[in-house]
């Protein structure tokens, strides 16, 4: 996957919300039928796979931009929403990996191929691009503070619309699928994105077990359009072992310099891509 590809689901998650007032605070409360927004939000993120002990998933795919093609081979390994391994060949032969085994997590540049710990931000940024679960959890931890909005249709489709504001006022608004949970359109406001409006759109999806994955999914921003086709999706059993921190990873964790390493690097031993 390229760098601006990466950059631009990051970009995705910026957002709004709107408290009540006081006359509506002071108003008696009415009876509803009406879920509340962390039903609702909970909703889909189960629907992705956030509360199941997810075993594996494997996904390759192609990302079409204004610049071309881009062939992208991607193994992504997880185990439920604290454990993952991302292992990205990018074209010119270059690589990336990032990971947490829910304790450490990592990066490896795929400029110099330098490793470097990341806290808990870095780890959603590197991880929502590419798990389903994660990227929803990722949005939604961004966006604290929620409020419920009505069922309005979204490209043909009745949508629950749910707005948000993170912690520095930046509004997104979702809309959630109201027949199945999953979401359908995230659109960040124009001040989150330099003027620019970004829609995120999850226009298919597909079943593997009882995971429901995004399979296609468009980012316009402006002018510019990137799409994302996951071509191959799979589960199977996993390893634990595989989440197991790299060796350089472990010696950064203690202050320890990785070049002056003397044991082979656990790199050697990570899973390969299947060609």
């Amino acid at each position: 996957m390229n760098l601006g590809y990466q950059k631009v689901f990051v970009t995705t998650l910026l957002g709004f919300c709107l408290g009540a007032s006081a006359n509506q605070l002071a108003a008696p409360a009415k009876p509803t039928n009406e879920p509340t927004v962390d039903a609702v939000v909970q909703r889909v993120i189960d629907v992705t796979g956030g509360t199941k002990e997810i075993q594996s998933l494997r996904i390759e795919g192609v990302v079409s931009s204004p610049q071309g093609i881009t062939q992208i081979q991607m193994l992504v390994q997880g185990a439920g929403p604290e454990k993952f391994r991302v292992i990205q060949k990018l074209p010119g032969g270059q690589s990336m990996e990032s990971g947490t085994n829910g304790d450490l997590a990592w990066l490896r540049s795929p400029i110099d191929g330098s490793w470097r710990l990341l806290d808990r931000r870095g780890v959603l940024t590197a991880s929502v691009g590419v798990l389903p679960y994660r990227m929803m959890i990722a949005i939604f931890e961004r966006f604290p503070n929620r409020k419920l909005g009505p069922l309005e249709m979204k490209d043909g489709v009745m949508c629950r619309r749910v707005d948000m504001k993170d912690r520095e006022g930046l509004e997104a608004t979702a809309w959630i699928e109201e027949s199945s949970g999953k979401m359908r359109v995230l659109q960040t406001s124009e001040a989150a994105t330099s003027g620019v409006p970004t829609v995120m759109t999850i226009e298919a999806w597909t079943k593997v077990g009882e995971l429901d994955i995004p399979r296609r999914i468009s980012i316009r921003r402006g002018e510019s359009l990137t799409t994302s086709d996951f071509t191959t999706i799979s589960g199977d059993p996993i390893d634990s072992a595989l989440f197991a921190p790299p060796t350089e990873v472990v010696l950064l964790s203690k202050g320890q310099d990785p070049l002056k390493k003397t044991s082979t690097s656990s790199s050697i031993d990570a899973p390969k891509i299947k060609p």
